[in-house]
């Protein structure tokens, strides 16, 4: 029977080889093109290189055999593709990066406030928390590393994904230093007042499109103005701009894993819909944007369930 192989370079979206053994299915494909293929899986130890080799793959002459590949890993969400395999195949290697599983992470490792960049810390020491839900009541009054403290990790990775994307020259031109003081952070968004001239910055920079604004409720005092996003394909960041009778600007800023998919967001996509946005997938969709530089990392680990 004619066989061929596969190589596979397995890493999560930080280049990292997995920790945990990795089980690899692979079923032949249902089809007509699936013909003269197995069903069968493979194990790889943890320590083991990220880089594993399958050989023996039953196939057929010619076109090959369809296959249908799925690898689920505890901590990861499942991630499967198609693959023809032929006969004697010494393919190049097929790049898998795994994405951690939201619902799986148990908290986050992330920097000590003395630890964060400057600009970071000057924010937080600037910050005027109020409250306008009771989930923000108890960091009013707080500011600096107090707050920083209090933050818990949903709220602590949110605040981090929104510094990382906000101060992104090539997706967002920094629009970071238009972001004058915190007033109200959550595991989704942001209330912050803003500098002046921002709302003309960003309807002149094409990275920015319009975005609908009708779900966005204003905080108290203020009315509603316009919203734009990033127009880029992964974790979109919006802006939705209030002004108060007294010619004050603010923002409601939030990180979409709803919209902008594509690649390695498909598989969070389908996990997370009609949902609160989850700051730990918009962690990973962040990692995914740019695998090569990684110039979006928000700069914090996620710890994962036993």
């Amino acid at each position: 029977m004619p066989v061929g192989n596969l190589e596979l370079l397995i890493t999560d979206l930080r280049t990292r080889p997995i920790g945990d053994p990795v089980l690899i299915e692979l079923r032949r494909d249902k089809g007509s093109a699936g013909a003269g293929g197995g069903d069968f899986d493979y194990t790889a130890e943890p320590g083991g290189a990220p880089a594993i080799l399958l050989s023996g793959i039953p196939t057929r002459g010619g076109a090959g055999s369809l296959y249908r590949i799925r690898i689920p890993v505890r901590g990861y969400l499942p991630f499967s593709f198609l693959q023809f395999i032929t006969e004697g195949d010494q393919r190049g290697i097929q790049r898998v990066y795994l994405v951690r599983d939201p619902k799986r992470v148990a908290s986050i490792d992330a920097p000590q406030f003395s630890n964060l960049p400057e600009a970071l810390r000057n924010w937080l020491g600037e910050a005027r928390m109020i409250a306008i839900a009771k989930e923000d009541e108890d960091l009013v009054g707080k500011n600096g590393e107090a707050l920083y403290a209090a933050l818990g990790n949903e709220r602590k990775a949110a605040m981090l994904n929104i510094f990382a994307k906000a101060g992104h020259k090539g997706t967002t031109g920094r629009i970071w230093s238009f972001f004058e003081r915190l007033l109200v952070i959550r595991r989704d968004r942001c209330f912050v007042e803003m500098k002046a001239g921002i709302e003309e910055y960003v309807s002149e920079d094409s990275r920015f499109v319009s975005a609908p604004a009708a779900l966005h409720k204003p905080m108290p005092g203020y009315r509603l103005s316009n919203s734009v996003k990033s127009d880029d394909q992964h974790a979109n960041i919006q802006l939705t701009f209030q002004h108060n009778a007294a010619g004050a600007i603010a923002a409601d800023v939030d990180i979409d894993e709803h919209s902008g998919f594509a690649h390695w967001g498909e598989v969070l996509r389908n996990h997370f819909t009609r949902q609160r946005t989850n700051p730990y997938a918009v962690h990973e969709l962040l990692l995914a944007a740019d695998l090569d530089e990684h110039t979006l990392d928000p700069g914090y680990e996620l710890v994962m369930k036993a």
